[in-house]
């Protein structure tokens, strides 16, 4: 597995979960206290306490209780920047996604979740990178770590793997090019031994097309607009979500802003990714069942990531694109292109509640792999999820593909570039 939960039996909590539908704490919220029709989530664990903070004497225990979890997080993260040495980040790690794990299985939703996880895994990253820049001290220039896909977006969930891309200041020296060749593939190592696993795309510093000086980056940027194969394609829809992690943010600026200006400048790229999102099929029949896997190991299943998380995340990529947003976020980037007038409000709030469900499913997915031991796959069988669950999936599933409509008309349409 990609992470290590072998030690942490959550066998009873996750039937609790199953027998109560998997409940989070804003269903149980909004039976209590009026939320208004437009709050789809808590955007982290913060406001979920502070708006608990406002409550009732009968939410006070369970305020108290997401409290005392959310110290524990702190002081876990703070010995995370006091670690010296590998072992302890494993052990670190190990603890946190521990807590959150529990923290889903007692209702905290995916947003906080998300922002609770990639939070906790950044600051991991962050003490790698600086373990291994001691140990190859001194540095011969500056350099910049970016993390990308769920990482770059703030979306991580219980697995991870490594998304990353390396760049350095200096170009055309020999010595600094091995330098951080050996650099990339140290930290690549210790990533991995502190659980976050290898890229199975290896979409990882330690392949030359993710690392190099600024100038080379530039010259490979080039290349791979100038040669849109599939493979360019898809390094441009990755780079798509790049964002800085630790070393020089000026430099880390700097590749950003050359990514953004060459999809700006390259309009039949953007017009490739927005045919790739709208043909991304979605896990829905015409007559608006879940179409399953009719045969093999997954019978009777479906993959949650390839055919309903994904096309939500790439269609509202490329509207992003299209209008020059720099969100990396998907529900930020929706919001945005609804205050844009890009998106009507229903759309908006249809697409936050398909983002959620669909989260939703990937996670309970992810806990099913947990719980059972086997390798986490991305499938999902719906008898995991209650009737109400059942009817709010086919209903995320086609927002999707209403979003993809939306998105063929504007890009190929009559009202479309």
């Amino acid at each position: 597995m990609p992470t290590n939960y072998q030690s942490a039996d959550f066998s009873q909590l996750y039937r609790q979960f199953k027998n109560e539908g998997g409940v989070d704490d804003l269903r149980r919220l909004s039976s209590l206290v009026d939320l208004g029709k437009d709050y789809v989530f808590f955007p982290n664990l913060v406001e979920h306490i502070s708006f608990l903070d406002k409550g009732c004497a009968i939410l006070d225990e369970r305020r108290d209780y997401l409290k005392v979890r959310y110290a524990e997080v702190l002081k876990l993260t703070e010995k995370v920047g006091l670690a010296t040495d590998l072992e302890e980040l494993v052990e670190l790690h190990r603890r946190l996604n521990v807590v959150a794990v529990e923290l889903y299985l007692r209702g905290i939703g995916v947003m906080e979740i998300h922002a609770l996880i990639t939070s906790y895994r950044h600051r991991l990253t962050e003490k790698v990178i600086a373990l291994i820049s001691e140990k190859l001290a001194p540095l011969p220039c500056e350099f910049t770590w970016f993390n990308m896909g769920s990482d770059g977006r703030r979306e991580q969930t219980f697995f991870t793997d490594q998304d990353n891309a390396l760049v350095y200041k200096v170009d055309g020296v020999e010595e600094i090019d091995v330098f951080f060749e050996n650099f990339a593939n140290e930290v690549v190592a210790a990533l991995d031994q502190v659980g976050f696993t290898l890229c199975s795309g290896n979409i990882m510093p330690s392949n030359p097309h993710w690392r190099g000086s600024l100038a080379e980056w530039g010259r490979k940027m080039e290349g791979i607009f100038h040669d849109q194969s599939q493979d360019n394609l898809l390094r441009i829809i990755i780079l798509m979500d790049v964002t800085f992690c630790t070393g020089s943010s000026s430099l880390g600026q700097r590749l950003i802003d050359k990514v953004q200006q060459m999809i700006h400048d390259n309009f039949g790229a953007l017009m490739v990714m927005a045919r790739s999102a709208i043909m991304s099929n979605v896990a829905l029949t015409m007559f608006k069942k879940l179409r399953l896997e009719k045969s093999g190991d997954h019978r009777g299943m479906f993959n949650v990531k390839l055919f309903g998380w994904a096309p939500l995340i790439m269609t509202a990529r490329v509207f992003a694109l299209k209008y020059g947003l720099t969100d990396n976020n998907t529900v930020e980037r929706i919001k945005h292109l609804e205050a844009l007038n890009h998106f009507e409000a229903d759309l908006s709030l249809d697409l936050q509640k398909a983002y959620r469900v669909l989260s939703n499913a990937k996670m309970v997915s992810q806990l099913e792999a947990i719980v059972t031991g086997r390798k986490y796959d991305y499938y999902l069988d719906p008898e995991n999820l209650n009737e109400s669950e059942q009817v709010e999936l086919k209903k995320a599933l086609s927002s999707v593909e209403a979003l993809q409509k939306l998105a063929y008309n504007s890009f190929f349409g009559s009202s479309g570039m």
